[in-house]
């Protein structure tokens, strides 16, 4: 979607311990006022309705190939939003019970997206998925693309279907609290995802439940591993990062970084990037000053499309590394084409599973932690399908040219 598309106990010990179902779907692409009206009309049915979506069976976690690594949280460098530190998603939990307790309240959320590519498909569909099974109505889906202004707005519109619970992914530490404010006073709940407004804790403001995120340090660290084991002769890395205060991709940055310093590949030119629509433009810029470049790092997908549209242009076909997983990446992996040769992804699905969770408990009075994070992995051609599938939760199928090159 578009701006143009869009409307304006945690310890883990309580018994029947349930999670939330994979579904496979597509976000459908719907015109302005359209999306609202169409997502506000189950809302007429009230609690009746509620009841009768509730099934607490259907709530279940996905479950974790050994590949992927949940070491005690303790030891995870990446820190809430106030300096907090870690809890597994795992331990935010649903029992049976509770489920049927939300279920009767016939709780209403919003959802409010930054982007519209394949991972925030796949957080949306994850709250989907578990705002269904537990009887919260979804009213709104909006899409900010990344733009303050645009937040401000889509909060002041979605507030007047008066949600009980707000869902959303911070830009600016100082200019979403302000963009939050309507929902604050109106006291709707509010869960981030990524990034937090400046300040704000579980309980500070009273309706602030948590931020959900994942070991960012450690995801750009997997990537920065994985680059090493390619060149282990060393070569000389070109890096495009994210010039933003951006907590999620700042620390994924980072994590690139300092793991990348234990091996012989040596970054030779940092170049900022505040617009990812215009990575194509400081790609070349880049490759103009260093002709030399053997590797090249994106900070997400997006980004890293510009690269590649910078390198066809030059006709270099420098290799490639990039946070997140995306279409073009997963295609040109699986049919060795390249440049792309790795990227890495969180349990992105789970995000939005874990936010839901994370919501319906604060509803009931339960505890819930300040900084909640999903596990990360780094993908290659070995464990694309797995990898893909796991992270997006089958919401957002590999793209065919992918799925037919691995089926080779």
């Amino acid at each position: 979607m578009s701006n143009s598309q869009s409307f304006g106990n945690t310890n883990g010990r309580r018994s029947g311990t349930v999670g939330v179902p994979i579904r496979v779907a597509r976000i459908s692409k719907v015109i302005g006022l359209v999306v609202l009206v169409l997502l506000a009309a189950p809302v007429i049915g009230g609690d009746r309705a509620a009841m009768a979506q509730c099934n607490p069976e259907r709530v279940q976690r996905q479950k974790l190939p050994s590949w992927v690594q949940m070491p005690n949280a303790e030891t995870l460098k990446t820190r809430g939003n106030v300096g907090e530190l870690p809890t597994w998603y795992t331990e935010v939990n649903i029992t049976a019970d509770e489920v049927q307790e939300i279920c009767g309240k016939g709780l209403k959320a919003a959802f409010l997206n930054w982007s519209s590519g394949a991972y925030n498909q796949a957080v949306l569909n994850g709250a989907k998925d578990a705002l269904e099974a537990m009887g919260i109505k979804l009213v709104a889906v909006t899409n900010y693309n990344f733009n303050e202004t645009q937040l401000a707005t889509d909060v002041r519109n979605v507030m007047a279907l008066k949600p009980d619970i707000i869902f959303y992914s911070g830009v600016d530490p100082t200019a979403d609290r302000a963009a939050l404010q309507p929902a604050v006073d109106a006291g709707a709940s509010v869960v981030s995802f990524a990034n937090a407004p400046g300040g704000w804790t579980t309980g500070k403001p009273n309706n602030f439940v948590t931020l959900i995120s994942y070991d960012t340090y450690g995801n750009g660290a997997a990537v920065a591993r994985a680059v090493a084991a390619q060149f282990p002769n060393g070569a000389k890395l070109g890096m495009i990062y994210f010039d933003a205060n951006y907590k999620l991709v700042n620390e994924r940055e980072k994590g690139f970084v300092d793991e990348l310093d234990k091996s012989k590949v040596k970054i030779v030119v940092r170049m900022p990037m505040s617009d990812p629509h215009k990575t194509q433009e400081i790609t070349s810029a880049m490759l103009a000053r260093y002709p030399d470049l053997d590797v090249i790092f994106a900070p997400w997908d997006l980004p890293a499309d510009g690269v590649l549209a910078a390198l066809n242009a030059a006709g270099k076909k420098i290799p490639v590394a990039h946070i997140d997983l995306g279409f073009t990446g997963a295609t040109q992996i699986a049919c060795d084409t390249g440049p792309i040769f790795v990227m890495s992804s969180q349990l992105v699905y789970e995000w939005g599973r874990t936010g839901a969770i994370a919501a319906a408990l604060h509803a009931l009075g339960r505890p819930v932690p300040p900084y909640v994070v999903v596990p990360v992995f780094a993908v290659t051609k070995e464990n694309l399908k797995e990898g893909w599938d796991l992270a997006y939760g089958g919401v957002v199928p590999l793209p065919d040219p992918a799925q037919k090159c691995l089926q080779k």
